[in-house]
């Protein structure tokens, strides 16, 4: 299987998850997520969309916390990390994620951590997202934790990596944590 039917039958697989397994599913990752941004005060983290793996009850609950929250707005082919302070300002980007319309923009060096979504990954901790590469490229060069969030099912032998492809530090799932020591 090469990684453009890897993703198509990820996608499939994870599209086809009952509603209230995804939200269980979510719940659980969520509580992980939070644990391990307990400490931290800069959080990079992506807004989910779809079926991917929920990501507004911690952003709702880390800006409850006083935590600076930067999310990814589409700039060409690649990210800029805006400041959210709110859901106010969101809009809708052409790929139909929501993107905050304003907000200070920031390097992601500056961040202490980033969350970022998967439809899978292999024990190398390497990811399969949509195939755009944005999150590949923002991650390449940073040095802080990276962590992917990803339902159970998303886990496979290999997601055919290769030179562009950033290895995660960190993936959560609803059964596990999961990272480079395991």
């Amino acid at each position: 299987m090469n990684k453009q039917a890897l993703r198509k039958s990820l996608r499939e697989q994870r599209n086809q998850l009952p509603m209230q397994t995804r939200i269980e599913a979510s719940s659980k990752i969520t509580e992980n997520a939070m644990w391990l941004a307990n400490d931290v005060n800069r959080i990079g983290t992506y807004l989910s969309f779809s079926f991917e793996v929920d990501t507004i009850d911690s952003i709702s609950s880390w800006l409850l916390e006083g935590k600076e929250i930067f999310v990814p707005r589409m700039l060409k082919d690649d990210f800029e990390w805006v400041h959210l302070k709110d859901f106010k300002s969101l809009k809708t980007n052409q790929f139909g994620v929501s993107e905050p319309s304003e907000g200070d923009i920031v390097d992601i060096s500056t961040l202490d951590i980033v969350f970022v979504p998967l439809l899978g990954f292999d024990d190398a901790l390497h990811r399969i997202g949509y195939g755009k590469g944005c999150f590949d490229r923002a991650l390449k060069n940073y040095a802080g934790k990276k962590i992917g969030l990803c339902y159970a099912m998303g886990y496979v032998e290999t997601i055919y990596p290769t030179e562009n492809d950033v290895p995660l530090d960190i993936v959560i799932t609803e059964k596990e944590i999961v990272s480079k020591h395991r």
